[in-house]
């Protein structure tokens, strides 16, 4: 059995599969497209076989809910970017006493989901009739003390 797999970009060969495990394949070809693309060397597979189990992680961490988990869990991913946007981290990265790319990018992503978080709850405010009327009627109050 072979079987050409693309994963979130990544290419790669399943060569042999029984039952949780899975073996791959990754050629010199392969390994050099991801390592052109811009992924560090410390995270691509090397070339050759790599055997993996399928639900590894969740076998042993059965009761581990990501979307409660603590904001330092880190996870590794491989992610395309615009050139120009990782040129401009790269270069940031490069300055005198700057943070290394994956924390200015993350800093970076941070600050948005704040402002899109900022501008839901601005959305949801607006348009909630009670909260409207009540601060109707805290603006009447303070024109009515002014007077």
């Amino acid at each position: 059995m072979s079987e050409q797999v693309t994963d979130e970009g990544f290419v790669f060969t399943v060569v042999e599969e029984k039952g949780d495990e899975v073996t791959i394949e990754v050629s010199e070809e392969d390994y050099q497209r991801e390592k052109a693309g811009g992924v560090e060397e410390e995270a691509l597979l090397k070339p050759g076989r790599h055997k993996f189990i399928r639900g590894g992680f969740k076998k042993r961490h059965p009761d581990f809910d990501p979307k409660k988990a603590p904001a330092q869990i880190r996870v590794l991913l491989s992610l395309a970017l615009d050139h120009e946007v990782l040129t401009f981290f790269k270069e940031q990265a490069e300055l005198p006493d700057a943070l290394p790319i994956d924390e200015q990018i993350n800093f970076a992503l941070r600050e948005f989901m704040e402002k899109s978080k900022n501008a839901a709850d601005t959305a949801r405010l607006l348009n909630d009739a009670s909260f409207i009327a009540a601060v109707a009627e805290r603006v009447k109050d303070h024109l009515n003390k002014r007077d």
